[in-house]
């Protein structure tokens, strides 16, 4: 025949349980209210009142994107850059040269270059 549990012993296992329900219930109900402040307190910038259409701001959209100074909705995008670079890749190496005689320390390794 089975045995069977004093009631204290039965008592203190339903309470460690009801402590461990309850703490779990507290933690999820204080996680949710923080939450819902967190959302409750911005609310958006609402003193905004726009002077265009929906159809100006998406003309001139568009044609941001056109000149390229718009990409795929990038925040800050790299502009075009319509100059020539300020030297030529064998000025680069001439003077590359000229350095390198009056410092040794610099590699003779132009097969990277």
């Amino acid at each position: 025949m089975g045995q069977q549990r004093p009631a204290n012993h039965r008592k203190e296992h339903i309470m460690k349980n009801l402590t461990i329900a309850l703490s779990i219930a507290a933690a999820v109900f204080a996680s949710s209210a923080v939450s819902a402040q967190e959302s409750a307190e911005y609310s958006g910038y609402t003193g905004f009142v726009s002077t265009k259409t929906r159809a100006q701001v998406q003309e001139e959209l568009h044609l941001a994107q056109q000149r390229g100074e718009i990409r795929d909705g990038e925040q800050y995008s790299e502009f075009k850059v319509d100059a020539a670079p300020a030297k030529t890749r064998a000025e680069v190496k001439a003077e590359l040269a000229a350095y390198r005689k009056t410092h040794a320390e610099v590699s003779d390794d132009v097969a990277a270059l």
